[in-house]
């Protein structure tokens, strides 16, 4: 590049602007809400019914989890693909090669509603005297946020849906526009 380091940097903050309105347009048109896929783990199943719920009390009136706006499309709890196990949800939790095999069972799958796979997987179990709900991205470079409630407060569902949500309102739609 050519010219006064100053007039480089004002080139090279103007190639950068123009990138970030860019993206920023992108996302202005954004598909619809996430596509997620729920799935027991250990001692979690009883939770199920929260989960469904959690969906309901959603789709009824909205559920407010903090700084993220939820929203939801499609939540799976039954007819999920066979090679989605809890246990291969529950390891991708920590091990960055399962939750690249995750990510590809979850963006691969296909069925009538879902024509570009699911975003994620909400997967909870309980540990201790705590159910650990776990947002898993499709795309295997996000962080997984883990959201976690006692035992005793998790048949609560307005303190349930609050930990669902805070698990997976700040995963993104993988779907392209």
């Amino acid at each position: 590049m050519t010219g006064t380091p100053s007039k480089r940097s004002f080139k090279n903050s103007v190639v950068l602007c123009s990138l970030l309105a860019c993206m920023a347009a992108a996302r202005a048109g954004s598909p619809g809400g996430l596509s997620i896929a729920a799935i027991a783990g250990e001692g979690g199943a009883p939770y199920t019914s929260a989960v469904r719920q959690f969906l309901a009390d959603y789709k009824a009136d909205g559920i407010e989890c903090g700084e993220y706006a939820l929203n939801l499309e499609n939540v799976y709890t039954a007819n999920l693909p066979p090679q989605l196990t809890s246990d291969l949800a529950i390891a991708a939790v920590k091990d960055k090669a399962k939750r690249k095999q995750l990510g590809k069972i979850l963006t691969g799958y296909r069925d009538k509603t879902l024509t570009h796979g699911f975003d994620g997987v909400l997967a909870y179990e309980v540990k201790g005297a705590q159910l650990r709900l776990y947002g898993i991205s499709g795309w295997s470079g996000l962080k997984v946020v883990v959201s976690s409630l006692p035992v005793g407060e998790a048949r609560d569902q307005k303190k349930f849906d609050i930990a669902a949500c805070k698990a997976v309102a700040s995963l993104p739609v993988l779907t392209v526009p």
